[in-house]
């Protein structure tokens, strides 16, 4: 009897998070391309400073801080807070007329930090109506700087950008992979969790807060997916996320393997962290305060990393097979293999519609040689787990020379 209920219990585990994706993209095959609420013609003129956390960024701060100021952002409202920097991140960014913080603390390390330090210089000075969050390797468009900075005002609530890599023929198979899972989780999912007015999971960069949300969160601490965790704190405080697809954010890949990996295994580690030490929790709390939102953004974060699902979806669809030969009992296997089926069809559905720009049919066949690739990310998950926050390196963009002031 024991078995039978530990056998329809990992059934229902595996279950649970299958559904919920196969349903947010279920959801996104059928309804129209969400647009923002905000037309163009209504963008008017809040006031927004822009947070830029920087570690060791020199190869790359000067293009991106460049592309903003050339295309109308004012640089002294970009706020650059060279973080623990040994390079000369805070010199080329005071050279472009930006608001430089510089923070050295060895022991409180990581984005968390870093924004921290930014919000307590805007708070001692004039606040603005609107925060945005921006990456030093990101690229966004003046329209899409408004749209997010209008919405966020207008809505009073936290505002999640498009962030997207850039995809192009020279990446690896292992990163084009990824895009198409970053594809799925960044923009395919977060449609579906709009279209049910559902708090979205912020992704870390372009994200625009009103102020009065902002001031009121601590973002200092070291958690290693400090965005998935900001936006459970704002859904929590009543100001649930929302997704603006119309603003875009672009990044690309690391080129070098490492940093690949460094990446990953941070992501990831920190998803599985929040899973385990957070879902159960939040769970509870949505079901007693009877906050739909909150239980909708719980859904979606117990939807672990796609490699991972499929992964997990296989070992125990082989476990329960064993045991549904031995004790003659197919009840679990019938629930498991049920919800994975729906599942690889809609992921193939999506593939056909959305990510064949990413993957050609033969190389998405490959897919379960990466899935199997990536077993020693959950190994280390268990023995050495990636627990602080790790700068990942980036490929060095031309350097545009700047005069001194």
């Amino acid at each position: 009897m024991w078995l039978y209920f530990i056998s329809v219990s990992v059934a229902i585990i595996l279950s649970v998070p299958l559904l919920v994706i196969s349903l947010q993209l279920l959801i996104t095959l059928i309804i129209r391309k969400p647009s923002s609420l905000i037309n163009t013609n209504d963008i008017s003129n809040q006031s927004y400073k822009i947070l830029m956390p920087a570690h060791n960024e020199e190869t790359i701060i000067e293009t991106t801080l460049l592309a903003l100021i050339k295309q109308g952002v004012a640089a002294e409202n970009i706020i650059v807070i060279a973080d623990n920097c040994n390079d000369d991140t805070a010199k080329i960014s005071t050279q472009l007329g930006t608001v430089v913080l510089e923070r050295f603390n060895d022991k409180s390390r990581g984005k968390g930090f870093a924004l921290d330090h930014g919000l307590r210089y805007l708070k001692s000075s004039l606040p603005p109506d609107v925060v945005v969050i921006l990456d030093a390797d990101c690229e966004i468009d003046n329209k899409s700087l408004n749209l997010l900075v209008t919405q966020s005002y207008k809505e009073n609530k936290p505002v999640q950008a498009l962030y997207m890599m850039r995809n192009n023929l020279q990446l690896s198979l292992k990163q084009r992979v990824t895009g198409f899972a970053w594809l799925v989780k960044n923009k395919l999912r977060p449609i579906a969790m709009h279209f049910l007015q559902l708090p979205i999971t912020l992704t870390g960069t372009g994200m625009a807060f009103p102020w009065d949300h902002i001031v009121n969160i601590n973002v200092a601490h070291g958690n290693i997916v400090e965005d998935m965790q900001l936006g459970i704190d704002c859904t929590l405080m009543g100001a649930a996320p929302i997704f603006c697809i119309d603003a875009v954010v672009y990044s690309e890949f690391p080129e070098q393997a490492e940093a690949v990996s460094t990446q990953r295994t941070r992501w990831e580690h920190g998803h599985l962290m929040t899973i385990i030490q957070q879902v159960p929790s939040l769970f509870k709390q949505a079901i007693i305060r009877r906050d739909w939102r909150l239980l909708g953004l719980v859904l979606d974060i117990s939807v672990p990393p796609l490699s991972l699902l499929v992964l997990f979806s296989v070992s125990t669809l082989f476990l329960l097979s064993i045991y549904a030969y031995f004790f003659n009992n197919t009840d679990a296997l019938l629930l498991a293999v049920s919800c994975f089926s729906l599942f690889s069809v809609v992921l193939v559905i999506i593939w056909w519609k959305f990510g064949r720009d990413y993957l050609t049919l033969k190389e998405l066949c490959r897919i379960p040689f990466y899935v199997i690739s990536k077993i020693s990310i959950y190994v280390a998950f268990i023995f050495n787990r990636q627990q602080s926050w790790i700068r990942t390196s980036r490929k060095v963009k031309v350097k545009v020379k700047v005069k001194n002031k």
